[in-house]
């Protein structure tokens, strides 16, 4: 009995820290200019076949087309739960990877507040778009490249 005990309470300050961090995060003003288009190249990668354009609190960023894109990188074991080409993901997921993998002059955690604030914006609800959130904070970190786009 003290083992479940020490395990639901290990459990539930997890579930503290990572409420913890959601709430933490700022939420931006995310505005999607144009549907987001893309076109499947090999396996789970894909290209945008246009550029998408995306106002972020006021200021304008621009996916090129033929940019490539694994959309949401949820590992393959959740896809029956979460599935990355749902249509409320695809847009955000190419920001977030966009954002993830261009010189944009942003933090790694500016560009995870926008993929939540995205999702919302999509319609995704708060406690999935906190889930994409969390995972992004959590692994997320050896993606982040800001190279050249």
């Amino acid at each position: 009995m003290r083992i479940v005990r020490q395990g639901l309470v290990f459990i539930f300050t997890i579930y503290l820290t990572l409420a913890y961090m959601v709430g933490c995060a700022n939420f931006h003003q995310v505005k999607f200019m144009n549907q987001a288009c893309i076109i499947p190249i090999v396996g789970y990668d894909y290209k945008t076949c246009q550029a998408m354009r995306v106002i972020i609190d006021e200021k304008k960023y621009t996916v090129p087309k033929n940019f490539e894109t694994d959309l949401a990188s949820i590992p393959r074991l959740l896809w029956p739960i979460f599935a990355p080409q749902y249509s409320g993901f695809v847009a955000p997921a190419i920001l977030h990877d966009y954002l993830y993998r261009c010189n944009n002059d942003i933090t790694r955690e500016f560009a995870d507040e926008v993929l939540y604030s995205a999702l919302i914006t999509k319609n995704v609800t708060p406690f999935m778009a906190s889930k994409f959130y969390l995972g992004v904070r959590l692994f997320g970190g050896s993606h982040f490249e800001h190279g050249e786009c």
